[in-house]
């Protein structure tokens, strides 16, 4: 018997000036081969980020930060999801995150930080767990 569970749908994310694109692009394979369908776009503006989250109904949003810039930039794709009334979708960041800024990207509501070298089996499961808790699939 076949499972019927939806596939998890993920919206990767960094921004247009950002050049280093190594680990989102590991960060998506690793999500694919884990039988997700994975969206990949440079953003200019934060806003752009919620646009396609709503075209692609994603089930979580990553965006990497390595070049600085995240705690506003994660302010500002909240903002738009609350507008949008899509507060609860869950958002993943990743990158360079210093030590100082998780504070304000978890009141922020971020639900997961990932930082350099964390273990992709650990990334996978926490993806997997936030799309099937915002789909409530238990």
């Amino acid at each position: 018997m076949q499972d019927r569970k939806p596939r998890p749908r993920v919206l990767l994310t960094k921004s247009f000036i950002d050049s280093h694109d190594r680990a989102i692009e590991t960060i998506a394979l690793a999500l694919r081969d884990a039988a997700m369908e994975v969206v990949l776009i440079d953003y200019e503006q934060p806003e752009d980020v919620v646009n396609v989250a709503l075209q692609e109904d994603v089930d979580v949003i990553g965006v990497s930060f390595m070049s600085g810039g995240q705690v506003e930039a994660t302010q500002k794709i909240v903002a738009e999801l609350e507008r949008r009334d899509v507060g609860d979708l869950p958002l993943v960041v990743g990158g360079i995150i210093r030590p100082f800024d998780e504070p304000p990207l978890i009141e922020a509501g971020v639900k997961s930080i990932f930082r350099g070298g964390a273990p992709l089996s650990e990334v996978v499961s926490t993806f997997e767990n936030l799309s099937q808790s915002y789909r409530g699939i238990p």
